[in-house]
């Protein structure tokens, strides 16, 4: 059991855990200070300190450097939206930026260490689904680093600086990531054996945007 927390640093977790689901990044302290009706940035220290020794946060050096100790009994876990992924050309710069936030039930989900999300964009791989779910235009596609990708698996790729979501596979000293779309202008990626590199993560699962 976590050992007990005061009302003020009750108070203190609970505005961290809700600027992390709403904006996807820790407060800073000047943020905590007015949040806690101006007291003094020491003090404020003084709960984080708290908060850490009791196993709640972690704290590094850096600007909103607070991270959240993941409270393995909960269903539920955060994930951070890093951008989008062209699934056509590859012309999306792969540049992370979170943008948001999803809150996903981790049974959906087959692995959940290492795991963010992106925006699909484009049409070329609209025939191919996963968890039942097509990686059309619009929806979230779940991708994984450090896993071991097979001929057939989604992957999200990096060709020139920007990101793409193409079927793999490896066929003798070429990689080729191919479309799976209802549209046949779209054609398949041919790299050397040597431009492996460029395979950024494995996409482990889709989800339906809502929007």
């Amino acid at each position: 059991m976590a050992p007990h927390l005061t009302p003020a640093q009750s108070t203190v977790l609970k505005y961290i855990k809700n600027h992390i689901l709403a904006r996807g990044y820790a407060p800073t302290l000047s943020e905590l200070q007015i949040s806690l009706g101006g007291i003094t940035k020491r003090a404020v220290v003084k709960h984080l300190e708290a908060l850490e020794r009791k196993g709640h946060i972690l704290r590094s050096s850096k600007p909103r450097g607070i991270t959240l100790v993941e409270d393995t009994g909960s269903p539920v876990m955060s994930m951070n939206i890093l951008g989008y992924a062209n699934a056509g050309a590859p012309l999306v710069y792969a540049e992370e930026q979170k943008i948001g936030v999803l809150r996903i039930d981790k049974s959906l989900l087959p692995v959940t260490k290492n795991v963010f999300a992106l925006i699909i964009k484009g049409d070329s791989m609209n025939r191919r689904k996963l968890n039942g779910i097509p990686l059309s235009n619009g929806n979230y596609a779940i991708v994984a680093n450090n896993q071991e990708v097979r001929n057939g698996d989604v992957v999200l790729a990096i060709i020139d600086g920007c990101a793409t979501i193409k079927s793999y596979r490896h066929d003798g000293r070429m990689v080729v990531l191919y479309p799976e779309s209802t549209n046949s202008l779209h054609r398949p990626i041919y790299l050397s054996s040597d431009n492996e590199a460029s395979i950024y993560g494995k996409v482990i699962s889709v989800l339906r945007n809502p929007v």
